[in-house]
């Protein structure tokens, strides 16, 4: 084990260790970042695979500017309101006087947004005549179903949820529409999961345990860290199941993997992790021009339809110097790619000033709103070992959306109005 491993895994556990305290806010801005990027960092180091390879000096510096620039820009807030007064915990679950939303609005949002889903899902499959989990070849449907403008509908699963886990915290009494709504949360849920996607199931989770660690004394970092570990846990166990032992040891041999095959189990969920820095390393290495913002905007492009014009017309390849079917290379990357060492430094930088400033403004004038802005961004901050999500269509979609929807059930006059 080297040096940098060893502490990783020590700077890891000691903030998992610490998070376990009473009265530590577990999503406060730096801690799961540095939790998720000591963990990436320590296991890639481990180069349990033979396509893995030793990072030279100026890779391994370039690699850790992104996150320091991050963690720079949070550090910075957090020193400039260290004398500032905010709202605890206890204070946030307890008094509800800052919900302010109107109960009838909010629901006929979330059957509006349903009936949207189900609209844009019926339109879909017309075209494609199939749905991923019944089709023959569910890998090629599953990249087809979908629509430019109508796709974006079917993101509205997260919103549906989400807002139905609204509706639930400020309407007690209306058991009829809470039970037509969970229909409508559920029904969306199994709807979106046939079509093979798993990660607007993955946010949605997440952007409903950022709700309820907020608004009640449901979510404490015990429950949090044992349901993300089962939910790991189970999300390979089916790959796995699915795969076959087959498939298993191909995928160990393909990796090249250093590890005794009786371990072969792991490989995919290690490969899935370390691959991403292993290709961003590669890549910093061989990168001769950049492309000035067109992947870290990539939802102007798309939303204008120009996105696959000016990718075919510049020759661009989405995935290049790859060397394995693994064809992600972390958030960073996006920046590097786009604008350079001056891409990698001041985008998370800034990036660490706007969301610690995010934060202190929900603890010092919370607003559920500002909850679910915040449980968006910390979802994007934390698969940034994985990919930069926030330029993506799909999520200025779906965060445009959460303002408008909380602008027009805004209710200024009183707590709840029925």
């Amino acid at each position: 084990m080297s040096i940098v491993t060893l502490i990783s895994f020590i700077i890891c556990i000691l903030i998992i260790a610490s998070s376990f305290r009473s009265g530590i806010d577990i999503f406060s801005p730096g801690r799961i970042f540095f939790i998720v990027w000591s963990l990436a960092i320590g296991l890639t180091d481990l180069k349990l695979s033979s396509l893995q390879h030793q990072w030279a000096l100026e890779v391994w510096i370039k690699i850790l500017i992104g996150p320091f620039a991050f963690i720079l820009g949070t550090l910075l807030i957090y020193t400039l309101n260290l004398d500032t007064k905010i709202y605890s915990l206890h204070y946030l679950r307890k008094e509800k006087n800052y919900y302010k939303i109107n109960n009838e609005k909010l629901y006929r949002t979330v059957v509006f947004l349903f009936f949207l889903f189900l609209f844009g899902y019926l339109i879909i499959y017309l075209k494609t005549g199939n749905v991923p989990l019944f089709s023959s070849n569910p890998g090629k449907t599953r990249s087809e179903f979908t629509m430019f403008g109508i796709g974006l509908f079917l993101h509205n699963v997260l919103l549906i949820v989400f807002f139905t886990s609204v509706y639930y915290l400020v309407e007690k009494n209306n058991l009829l529409r809470r039970r037509i709504l969970i229909l409508c949360s559920t029904f969306s849920t199994i709807l979106y999961g046939i079509t093979l996607q798993r990660y607007q199931i993955f946010i949605t989770i997440f952007l409903v345990i950022v709700l309820l660690y907020y608004t009640t004394y449901k979510v404490k970092f015990r429950f949090v860290f044992i349901f993300i570990v089962i939910l790991v846990t189970f999300f390979f166990l089916v790959s796995s199941f699915r795969a076959g032992e087959i498939i298993i040891m191909v995928l160990y041999k393909m990796s090249k993997m250093k590890i005794s095959p009786d371990y072969a189990i792991f490989t995919e969920p290690y490969m899935y992790i370390v691959m991403n820095l292993e290709n961003y390393a590669r890549s910093i290495a061989k990168t001769e021009f950049y492309t000035y913002g067109y992947y870290t905007f990539d939802f102007i492009t798309a939303i204008s339809g120009l996105k696959h014009w000016i990718s075919g017309y510049l020759n661009l390849k989405d995935t290049p110097f790859l060397i394995s079917s693994f064809n992600t290379y972390s958030a960073f990357w996006t920046f590097y790619r786009d604008f350079g060492l001056l891409g990698i430094f001041f985008i998370p930088f800034g990036g660490g000033i706007l969301f610690s400033s995010l934060y202190y403004s929900l603890r010092r004038n919370p607003t559920v709103l500002k909850i679910g802005i915040y449980g968006m961004f910390h979802f994007a901050i934390i698969f940034s070992f994985f990919n930069s999500i926030i330029g993506f269509l799909w999520f200025v979609y779906n965060l445009t959306v959460i303002i408008l929807v909380f602008a027009y059930i805004k209710n200024d006059k009183s707590l709840c109005n029925n």
